[in-house]
């Protein structure tokens, strides 16, 4: 029995905070410590991508220099006729002096046009290539301007609309027929549609032939214009389609249509005096 006999209160305040301080202390091994322990491994998971989702659309291959020109060691033919970088006409001379002529580093010998052969698959003396010194910078500038003519001719031109009804007033019709000879000047392709009105008076044939001759007259006006197709009936639904031909700047300047060529003629022409007064004068 303890020589300090303790009470109640001091045994429940040695229990509280005496007692568990005593205790012996249990060591963690650190492994097992939450803020030493390795992050689980997820799973591994694969990032599929959809065949040609996102793809880069490559541009078509552009043709190469040598594609749409022959110069240099492709020209088959031994004997030539030369024209030099002065533009002398030099005939039937050996190729391989011909390329001595010249700076290999800056200048090619392109195949003007090629010769003839006999029957027997020889050349032609009398019919050589033609072949013609030029610089690189002259042949690459030459081949861009082709490539650049092919692209467009390769564009499809856009067609214009114009629409007509067969009992149109005259101002509108006027109005209408510029716009058309305005298209076909420039060399674009208009489909004119003839129609009747939906509401309101009906065109007698005389005017719908008038209007059609308005028509065919505007697009006979422009130079190099003509009629492509023709559909439909007179009075009824009729489409014609016309294409233009784009002039330069001078031959624009001077297309003149027949009826200002006929009153520029009647202005011209002097007056022709009547018999009566002819006889008056004598």
């Amino acid at each position: 029995m303890s020589r300090f006999p303790l009470t109640s209160t001091s045994r429940a305040l040695y229990r509280v905070f005496v007692a568990p301080n005593l205790a012996p202390r249990v060591q963690i091994p650190i492994q097992y410590v939450p803020a030493f322990q390795q992050a689980p491994f997820l799973p591994i998971t694969s990032v599929r991508t959809l065949k040609g989702y996102g793809k880069k659309k490559t541009p078509p291959k552009r043709q190469l220099i040598s594609d749409l020109y022959t110069f240099d060691n492709r020209i088959q033919a031994e004997q030539i006729n030369l024209i030099d970088q002065d533009g002398s006409f030099i005939p039937n001379i050996h190729i391989s002096d011909a390329m001595r002529k010249m700076n290999r580093v800056t200048h090619h010998l392109l195949l003007v046009s090629e010769g003839e052969v006999d029957e027997f698959g020889d050349q032609d003396p009398e019919k050589l290539p033609t072949c013609k010194i030029i610089s690189k910078i002259d042949l690459r500038d030459k081949y861009n301007r082709k490539i650049e003519l092919d692209r467009k001719a390769d564009k499809p031109t856009p067609m214009k609309n114009l629409e007509l009804n067969w009992a149109i007033a005259g101002g509108d019709l006027k109005h209408r027929l510029e716009k058309l000879k305005g298209f076909l000047r420039d060399g674009k392709k208009v489909e004119v549609l003839l129609g009747p009105k939906k509401r309101g008076r009906k065109a007698t044939d005389a005017e719908a032939k008038s209007v059609l001759k308005a028509v065919v007259d505007a697009k006979d006006e422009c130079r190099g214009a003509g009629e492509v197709k023709r559909e439909g009936e007179l009075g009824g639904v009729l489409t014609l389609v016309f294409q233009g031909q784009k002039l330069g700047d001078k031959q624009a300047g001077e297309q003149e249509s027949p009826k200002e060529a006929e009153e520029g003629a009647s202005e011209s022409a002097p007056d022709t005096p009547r018999p009566d007064e002819a006889e008056g004068t004598r």
